[in-house]
């Protein structure tokens, strides 16, 4: 399925990115369609290290409050994920990098990034509560487990 996906979208994307290029191209001409293009990319430069920035210090922040940045790593990714996309020439692939970059689209792409990782993580091993996978690796929720140190086990060989 993700491989169907992705041929799809190698396919259809340059595509449609073709298409759109002719008509901003057949209606602004060649040279203002090219100019748009450098200032997208311009704008999509600065927007990246911005919010890259900001969520790096947030980041920074949590980690100093002994907390782990688990929302940062994700915003990280999407705006690493929306930077590459700036890079690519088109206007289609432009506006996606754009909503990965502003942080109120970035919310919503986000949630739906922890929605589909949490399906796929959850199953019969695991509990999500609270946005945090817990493992259970015994039905017996009463069980203990024996943690052997290294140095026990080198006396023993």
């Amino acid at each position: 399925m993700v491989l169907f996906f992705l041929i799809a979208a190698f396919l259809i994307i340059p595509l449609v990115e073709i298409w759109i290029l002719i008509q901003v191209a057949d209606s602004a001409g060649l040279f203002n369609t090219i100019g748009l293009l450098i200032l997208l990319s311009v704008i999509g430069a600065w927007l990246v290290k911005r919010e890259g920035l900001s969520v790096f210090r947030k980041a920074q922040n949590e980690l100093v409050q002994g907390q782990l940045p688990e929302r940062q790593i994700l915003d990280g990714l999407l705006i690493l994920f929306g930077g590459a996309l700036m890079l690519t020439p088109g206007f289609f692939t432009d506006f996606i990098g754009f909503c990965l970059l502003f942080p109120p689209s970035r919310i919503l792409f986000r949630t739906i990034l922890i929605k589909r990782m949490s399906s796929r993580i959850s199953n019969q091993h695991s509990h999500i509560r609270n946005g945090r996978v817990q493992w259970v690796y015994s039905k017996r929720q009463d069980e203990t487990i024996e943690i052997l140190e290294a140095s026990h086990l080198e006396e023993d060989d």
